[in-house]
């Protein structure tokens, strides 16, 4: 991250300087007003340190010009004891936060965490509304299958409606994509969109990023930090894999539900919550119920619509328009020209059960695309267990063979094209001869 220090005194310019580098960052520094707004206009930062007292200006006075420069870069005003007040009025105005001199370097760095922490939730925030404008409505979730098309018909229905939903589907079927479509076309939209995974942190710390905890809570709580429902307020708040939470946690979000309010770790003040609710497990919720181990009346309270994400293996339909979608994607990230897939691979593709669902396609992909040369994705660019899964698999009579998905695949493409062969043999990676075998060979017939 790069940090623009900005203040008069060089001991304080150079400790600063020192200290930040030192910590990994980019920092740039500047000793009074004119100076900082000529580095502004021709660098960016991620956050700026900036003294309360210029020389040639004061730093509230600066804030406002700042601010037109660089409307998202947080800035922490650096402030004297006997201006705390001012520092105060700062905030009001756009600051990001202040802090008084003489400070701990171990507390600016804190700080400064939390203002790029703060940076990057308002950046995606943003990429969504950019998104809502591009008419998000479904994009980056892909599938024509019957299965999808029910999801998406709930999500329309559902969208507009500030009602609890809990969306549940194996690890790696695009549970967080749902949440955000929900939001994009819901009356929240404008509003952010703040994500948790509950299974990533610890009772403890859920709690305070839950709710965030007030100066002095706990040793280490040297300032008061806002939790996620505070800064989901008025947008959404996705739970994600909330099956892992504990029974006293369960309580706590209960209470947020039914009453709309909440109290920071440490705090006293009783704070209001307007935020809508999206919920995801992997988890099967009910079993939990009866085992004891998730609230029944949480469960009611979250599972007001219930919407349930298909593994992979039961959408089969979806797997090679989803292949298409990763590798256009893949061309961009990577400076790849891959146009077509063999439909020996597009059959191994679809013959695989895909027990890391959609993530696990896109990761395969994504390592075959890097890897592989050339213009087409061929069976030698798959993994081993992919292209032996056929063989080991014990529902071999549940599932259709390669040739059959070859066969559909091969359909397919020859529709989309209107049975031009030159083109459908483009789109497959093989040569027209060898196309016109295929047809052969599979009996098909325009029509």
């Amino acid at each position: 991250a790069r940090i623009l220090v900005v203040d008069d005194d060089l001991g304080m310019r150079d400790t600063l300087e020192a200290v930040l580098i030192a910590e990994g960052y980019q920092v740039m520094v500047a000793s009074d007003g004119a100076e900082t707004e000529a580095v502004l206009d021709r660098e960016s930062f991620d956050v700026m340190l900036l003294d309360f007292k210029m020389p040639d200006c004061t730093g509230v006075e600066l804030l406002s010009r700042i601010k037109r420069l660089a409307p998202n870069m947080p800035i922490i005003m650096m402030t004297a004891y006997g201006t705390v007040k001012v520092a105060v009025e700062a905030v009001k105005q756009g600051a990001y936060d202040f802090i008084t001199k003489p400070f701990e370097l171990e507390e600016m760095q804190l700080l400064i965490k939390k203002a790029l922490e703060m940076k990057k939730l308002t950046e995606e925030n943003h990429e969504l509304r950019m998104l809502l404008k591009e008419k998000f409505i479904f994009k980056n979730i892909v599938g024509t299958s019957l299965k999808m098309q029910e999801v998406f018909e709930i999500i329309k229905k559902v969208a507009g409606y500030d009602v609890t939903i809990l969306i549940t589907g194996e690890s790696g079927t695009g549970k967080e994509l749902i949440a955000q479509a929900i939001h994009c076309n819901s009356s929240r939209r404008e509003k952010p969109f703040i994500k948790l995974n509950c299974a990533a942190l610890p009772e403890s710390l859920l709690e305070s990023e839950l709710f965030g905890y007030d100066k002095g809570a706990f040793t280490g709580a040297v300032t008061a930090k806002p939790g996620r429902f505070e800064l989901a307020e008025g947008g959404t708040l996705f739970l994600d894999e909330i099956g892992d939470t504990s029974l006293n946690m369960q309580t706590k979000l209960l209470r947020v539900i039914q009453e709309k309010e909440y109290e920071r770790v440490g705090g006293r003040q009783t704070l209001k919550a307007d935020v809508r609710i999206l919920a995801a497990t992997n988890k099967d919720l009910k079993q939990a119920v009866e085992e004891k181990l998730f609230r029944e009346d949480l469960y009611y309270r979250l599972n007001v619509v219930p919407v349930h994400l298909a593994p992979l293996r039961e959408r089969k339909d979806d797997i090679p328009v989803l292949v298409r979608h990763f590798i256009k994607e893949l061309n961009l990230l990577f400076q790849k020209d891959i146009t077509a897939v063999s439909s020996e691979a597009m059959a191994c593709l679809t013959k695989y059960n895909w027990p890391g669902n959609i993530r696990e396609l896109k990761n395969t992909l994504e390592k075959a695309v890097l890897l592989g040369e050339g213009k087409v994705l061929r069976m030698e660019h798959l993994p081993e267990e992919i292209l032996t899964y056929d063989q080991k698999s014990p529902l071999e009579n549940d599932n259709p063979s390669l040739d059959n998905l070859e066969k559909e695949h091969i359909t397919q493409i020859l529709t989309e094209v209107k049975w031009n062969q030159s083109k459908a043999a483009e789109l497959l990676g093989i040569h027209r001869n060898t196309l016109r075998e295929k047809i052969k060979k599979f009996s098909l017939k325009e029509g």
